[in-house]
C-alpha cells in the first residue's frame, strides 16, 4: 500500500531487538498503557480477548487512562509504535487517517524530523504460535513484572499535572513582559481540542502565582482563517478562532495577555501548486515556498493577520521566527534553492518585509496589540551589518528579540565551542546578543530575552532543574545589559516551578538577602540546605559537554527509558526522539573519553548535592534532584556500554546493566510520585511506565545471560 503523503519506507533499516517473544507480545506491551485494547486488538488483526490474553500473560496491570492519551499523549504513542508497526497498522492504532498523520508529523513541530525522516521497515503484526523457549521467556517477563511493577496504578495519574488545593507562595507580577509556553500545551492541535486541556484554569492560577504575565501558543495561519486560494486547508478555523478566544478571555481573568506564534507564510504540499503555480516559491523536499515576493501571497499574509486580529479582540500579540527550520519566505531555511523572483533580494529584506507586515496590519486593528521579532538563527543567514539594516526596516513597535545566549563562547576540558542557544549550563548573555539588543535599543526599540530557566534540551524530561546559581548568573547578565522582558521558554520548560520566580526576582534585584528571603518562603527551615544543595548542583551541571547537537542527540532526555543495544544498531540518532546508541552523535565535538569523562563527573559531583538534602523532606526540590542524577548518571552508563561492548568484556558490561536498572528502577519511582517526570509539551512523554518497565526487562535479561555466560 502507498502512503504518498507520509515519510518514505527504508527497507535496509529495520530494528533488531530481542527481549520479547516476537513482535506481536512487543507491540501488546509497548501499547498497554496508552491504547485501548479494542483499537490494539483491530491494529493487530486480531480479537480483544487473544489481546487481554496477551497482556495478562505479560505481567501488565488493568487498563486505565487511555482516552486522555489518546487525547494528550498520541507522540508516545507513535514513537513506541514506530519500529514495530507498518502505516496501515499504525494509522488503525490511531484511529487516523493518512491526512491527519501526515499534517501532525509535518506542524507537530518537526515531529517527522524527530522520527528520522523516514519510516523503518516493519513486517505486519499478528499473532503467532510460540516456541517453547518464548514461552520461557514471556514467563520470565511475566515475573519481573511481578517483582517490581504491581504497584503501576497506585502513583501519580499520567497528565494530572496541577494539584487544585496546592497552595503556592504568591510572586508579584512584573510590569515587564514574561512570557512562556504551556507546560501541557499540544503544540500544533491545541485549538483542535478543548483549550482547558491545554491551558488549564490550574495552570493559570499557578502562573499567576510564579509572576508569569504571558503565555503563547502555535498557529498556522491558513488553519485559523480562511485561506482564500483553497478554503479546504481552513476547514474548522471557525471552531479554533473561537477557542482562541475563549483562551483570551480565559488568561485575562488571571492578568496574563495571549501571544501567537508565526512562522509565516506557512510552505504547502508540492502538489499544491500544480494550480498555483504563480505562487510557487523555493522548494525543499516535499514542501514549497509561497514566495513574498509575489504581492497575492504578501496581500494574503495581511489579510490573514487582520482577520485573526478583527477576531479575537484582547489578543496580546505576536513573535515571528523568520529563519529557520521551516520553510517560509524563500530564503528561510538553508540550502533551499531562491527561486528566480528572489535570487537577488537580501535576505534582511524578505524577513523584515513579513516583520513589517504582521505589525502594521495588527496594529491597524489595535494599537496595543504586540509584535515580537525573534533574531533567532538570523547570524546563520546574515551578517552583522545586514542583522542591523534589518532592523532599520522594522517599525519601531517592534520588540527585537534574541537568544540570550546566541554565539556565547565556552571552553569544556579543553573543547572550545560557541551556544546558540538552549543553554543552562554555559549561562548567557553573550556579546552577539547584547549587540543585536543595543543596536535596537539606539533605534528605539524595546528589547526581549529568549532565556530557558527551567530546563533545556540539557535535560527536558524534569519539570526544572535546580540550579539557582546558574539562573542568578544569567540574569545579572541581562540586568546588566539593560534587558527587561523575557520570553521564558520554548515549548520545553513551561512548569510553573520556583525557577521562574528566581529568575524574575533575580533580573529585578539581585540582592543576596531577597535571594534569601525567596527561598525561606518556598522552603522554610528547609531553604539554607536548598541553597547550599543548589550551589553544588550548578557546579555539577557547568560539567555538561555543551554541544547543539549533544542537545538534540544525546540521551540525557530519555535516560535510562533508552533500551540498550548489545551490537550496534545501524540507526543514528534523531533529533530530541531516539537516541538509540549513536555514541558519536551523542559526543558531538567532544573526544570519546572528554564526552565519558565529563557526564561521569557531572553524575558523581551532583550526588554530592543530593547527600545534602539526604534529610530533607519529600518535595518537588528533592524529587527533581533526583529525578536529574537518574537522567545524568544514565547518560554516562549508556556510553560506556556503547565502548566497552566492543571489547567483549562481561564483567565491566554485567556491572553497568545492574546500575542501568537501578536507574530505571529509581526514575519510575519518581513517576510514581510525580505526572510531571518525562513529559515535554512538544514530545508528550518523552517515556512513560511501560518504557522504564521495558527497559527494567531488557536489563534483567542481559543480566541474567552474563551471568550464564560466565558460568559456561
Amino acid at each position: 500500500m502507498e502512503f504518498s503523503r507520509l515519510p518514505e519506507v527504508k527497507k535496509d533499516k529495520q530494528l533488531c531487538l530481542h527481549h520479547f517473544p516476537d513482535s506481536f507480545y512487543w507491540a501488546v506491551f509497548r501499547f498497554w498503557e496508552t491504547v485501548d485494547v479494542k483499537r490494539i486488538a483491530a491494529a493487530l488483526k486480531t480479537d480483544e480477548e487473544t489481546v487481554n490474553r496477551a497482556a495478562l500473560m505479560l505481567g501488565l496491570p488493568q487498563q486505565k487512562h487511555t482516552k486522555q492519551w489518546s487525547e494528550r499523549g498520541y507522540i508516545t504513542t507513535i514513537r513506541n509504535a514506530w519500529h514495530i508497526l507498518p502505516y496501515d497498522q499504525l494509522l488503525v492504532l490511531l484511529d487516523w487517517d493518512e491526512e491527519k498523520l501526515a499534517t501532525v508529523l509535518k506542524e507537530d513541530d518537526f515531529l517527522y524530523a524527530k522520527l528520522g525522516h523516514f519510516k523503518p521497515y516493519c513486517e505486519s503484526v499478528s499473532p503467532k504460535p510460540l516456541t517453547v523457549a518464548q514461552k520461557e521467556q514471556l514467563s520470565g517477563i511475566k515475573t519481573v513484572m511481578n517483582q517490581y511493577f504491581t504497584n503501576w496504578h497506585e502513583g501519580a495519574t499520567p497528565f494530572d499535572f496541577f494539584d487544585k488545593n496546592e497552595e503556592m507562595v504568591v510572586f508579584p507580577q512584573s510590569e515587564q513582559l514574561r512570557l512562556i509556553y504551556s507546560y501541557c500545551g499540544l503544540y500544533a492541535r491545541v485549538l483542535d481540542e478543548d483549550v482547558a486541556l491545554s491551558y488549564p484554569e490550574e495552570l493559570l492560577e499557578q502562573y499567576k502565582r510564579a509572576g508569569v504575565n504571558a503565555i503563547w501558543l502555535p498557529v498556522v495561519l491558513y488553519q485559523i482563517v480562511p485561506f482564500p486560494f483553497d478554503e479546504s486547508y481552513s476547514a474548522g478555523w471557525q471552531k479554533r478562532q473561537k477557542r482562541l478566544l475563549e483562551l483570551v478571555e480565559s488568561a485575562k481573568k488571571y492578568g496574563m495577555k495571549v501571544f501567537l506564534y508565526l512562522n509565516e507564510p506557512r510552505c504547502m504540499p508540492n502538489d499544491f501548486f500544480e494550480r498555483y503555480s504563480y505562487l510557487k516559491g523555493s522548494t525543499k523536499g516535499m514542501y514549497t515556498a509561497l514566495c513574498t515576493s509575489q504581492p497575492d501571497v504578501m496581500h494574503y499574509l495581511r489579510y490573514a493577520v487582520r482577520n485573526l486580529c478583527e477576531g479575537i479582540p484582547g489578543l496580546g500579540g505576536f513573535f515571528l521566527i523568520t529563519c529557520s527550520e521551516n520553510l517560509t519566505h524563500c530564503k528561510s531555511v538553508a540550502k533551499a534553492e531562491p527561486c528566480q523572483r528572489c535570487k537577488d533580494v537580501p535576505v534582511y529584506r524578505l524577513v523584515s518585509d513579513v516583520i513589517r507586515a504582521v505589525s502594521e496590519e495588527s496594529r491597524k486593528v489595535d494599537p496595543s496589540i504586540c509584535t515580537i521579532a525573534w533574531t533567532w538563527s538570523w547570524d546563520n543567514f546574515m551578517t552583522e551589518e545586514e542583522m542591523k539594516q534589518c532592523i532599520d526596516l522594522i517599525p519601531k513597535q517592534v520588540v527585537i528579540q534574541s537568544n540570550s545566549e546566541a554565539k556565547k563562547e565556552f571552553c569544556i576540558s579543553g573543547v572550545k565551542g560557541t551556544v546558540s542557544d538552549y543553554s543552562m549550563s554555559v549561562p548567557g548573555p553573550s556579546l552577539l546578543a547584547g549587540e543585536i539588543w543595543n543596536y535596537a535599543k539606539s533605534r528605539g526599540h524595546e528589547t526581549c530575552a529568549k532565556v530557558q530557566v527551567n530546563n533545556t534540551w540539557e535535560c527536558s524530561t524534569l519539570p526544572f532543574l535546580p540550579v539557582f546559581d546558574l539562573i542568578r548568573e544569567h540574569m545579572i547578565g541581562l540586568r546588566n545589559m539593560g534587558v527587561k522582558h523575557m520570553m521564558l521558554s520554548w515549548t520545553l520548560g513551561g512548569c510553573p516551578s520556583v525557577n521562574l520566580k528566581v529568575a524574575s526576582s533575580c533580573l529585578e534585584n539581585p540582592d543576596e538577602k531577597q535571594y534569601d528571603q525567596l527561598l525561606f518562603e518556598e522552603y522554610g527551615d528547609d531553604a539554607p540546605m536548598v541553597k547550599k544543595a543548589a550551589t553544588v548542583f550548578s557546579d555539577a551541571f557547568r560539567n555538561f559537554p555543551f554541544y547543539i547537537g549533544t542537545l538534540y542527540y544525546g540521551p540525557q532526555n530519555g535516560g535510562p527509558a533508552n533500551l540498550l543495544f548489545e551490537t550496534p544498531s545501524g540507526f543514528d540518532a534523531t533529533m530530541t526522539c531516539f537516541c538509540y546508541d549513536d555514541l558519536d552523535r551523542w559526543r558531538g565535538i567532544y573526544p570519546t573519553e572528554v564526552y565519558l569523562d565529563q557526564m561521569k563527573k557531572l553524575s558523581e559531583q551532583w550526588k554530592e548535592g543530593l547527600q545534602i538534602i539526604d534529610k530533607m523532606s519529600d518535595c518537588l526540590f528533592k524529587q527533581t534532584a533526583w529525578g536529574a542524577y537518574a537522567l545524568f548518571r544514565s547518560s554516562y552508563l549508556q556510553a560506556e556500554f556503547v565502548r566497552i561492548r566492543s571489547t567483549g568484556d562481561k564483567n565491566v558490561l554485567f556491572r553497568l546493566v545492574e546500575q542501568e536498572k537501578k536507574m530505571a528502577l529509581l526514575m519510575y519511582h519518581l513517576m510514581q510520585k510525580s505526572s510531571l517526570f518525562g513529559y515535554e509539551a512538544a514530545n508528550h512523554y518523552y517515556f512513560n511506565k511501560g518504557m522504564l518497565a521495558e527497559k527494567v526487562i531488557q536489563c534483567e535479561q542481559l543480566i541474567q545471560q552474563y551471568k550464564k555466560e560466565e558460568k559456561e
